[in-house]
């Protein structure tokens, strides 16, 4: 399977206060390059995680089931410029002009209270409510479907009622606290954390907690965005890629260290979730390039429009 990329422009569908709506579904590591937006972007994670890293030094880690919203001309992109696997659906605005909100049903008041609401949101992590995540899952449908049918009219019409309605039921969810984290999920991760250089099997995991396997799962993915095995993977990477820039070990020692049975494997799992081979990344990434002075690669006034209209890169 390859990864998938649905971008429509948004006077595609009537809306031109947007700039672009996307859904992407990553099964393998993207490399992304720094980049801004005119408007807000609103990143909204289905499945997976995703890590952003900022020009001012600034990460954040967005798990499955979470939204971010990124400040206008805010220059960003994927933690260590990749994007890891995950499924997510993205808004960008452009510049706000009342009149480019006429196809909608929000008045001037309403959008009003919305940039007051995008503005305060900062760069805060925030949860998706049940009602939020329908309307995602229909916009998202709708998106997909949409470039074999981009000139009918009740396409369009119903692209520019799921987009309302997911911007509707954001605005409340940016004044929600995330949940605390649920005990079955937090005593699952301890116990990954703890035997990920072991060879173990959700076997062991759901044997270790005592309830069944389909509660453990359900719970684990909704605190998480991950599957418990997904998770150990990205915990073993994460492991696995301190050891690459801090230590001379070689890459099949840190291969059985982080839990894979062989460095074969352990490179076809790293690319997948890195974008680089573990050569490569150490290469790159190595302790001595950390202290050099990282380059700005930020894109230009007037150069590519592909840069600037691509989200949640």
């Amino acid at each position: 399977m390859k990864n998938r990329t649905v971008e429509i422009p948004g006077r595609a569908m009537g809306l031109p206060m947007l700039q672009l709506v996307s859904h992407v579904q990553s099964l393998y590591a993207v490399r992304n390059i720094w980049h801004s937006h005119l408007g807000f972007e609103l990143i909204f994670l289905l499945e997976g995680s995703s890590g952003y890293e900022f020009e001012d030094h600034e990460t954040v880690e967005l798990n499955g089931g979470h939204f971010l919203v990124i400040p206008p001309q805010t220059v960003h992109r994927g933690l260590h410029a990749v994007r890891t696997p995950s499924t997510f659906c993205g808004l960008a605005f452009n510049t706000p002009q009342p009149t480019a909100w006429r196809n909608t049903s929000f008045t001037l008041p309403d959008i009003r209270r919305l940039f007051a609401a995008l503005r305060n949101a900062r760069r805060e992590v925030h949860p998706l409510g049940a009602t939020l995540q329908w309307a995602l899952r229909r916009l998202t449908a709708g998106l997909v479907g949409f470039p074999a049918t981009p000139h009918r009219a009740y396409t369009q019409a119903a692209l520019r009622a799921w987009v309302c309605a997911v911007l509707v039921e954001a605005v409340p969810q940016l004044q929600v606290a995330p949940a605390p984290p649920n005990a079955i999920a937090s005593a699952a991760i301890a116990f990954l954390q703890e035997h990920l250089q072991e060879p173990i099997s959700m076997t062991d995991l759901v044997r270790r907690l005592g309830y069944g396997r389909t509660r453990v799962f359900e719970i684990f993915e909704a605190q998480t965005g991950h599957t418990p095995k997904d998770y150990l993977q990205r915990l073993r990477i994460g492991k696995a890629t301190d050891l690459l820039r801090n230590t001379k070990r070689s890459v099949t020692d840190i291969a059985l260290a982080t839990g894979f049975g062989s460095g074969q494997h352990f490179s076809v799992i790293f690319r997948q979730y890195t974008g680089l081979a573990p050569a490569s990344y150490r290469k790159e990434y190595s302790l001595p390039a950390i202290h050099r002075p990282r380059a700005r690669q930020l894109p230009q006034r007037g150069q590519s429009r592909v840069e600037e209209r691509r989200i949640g890169q």
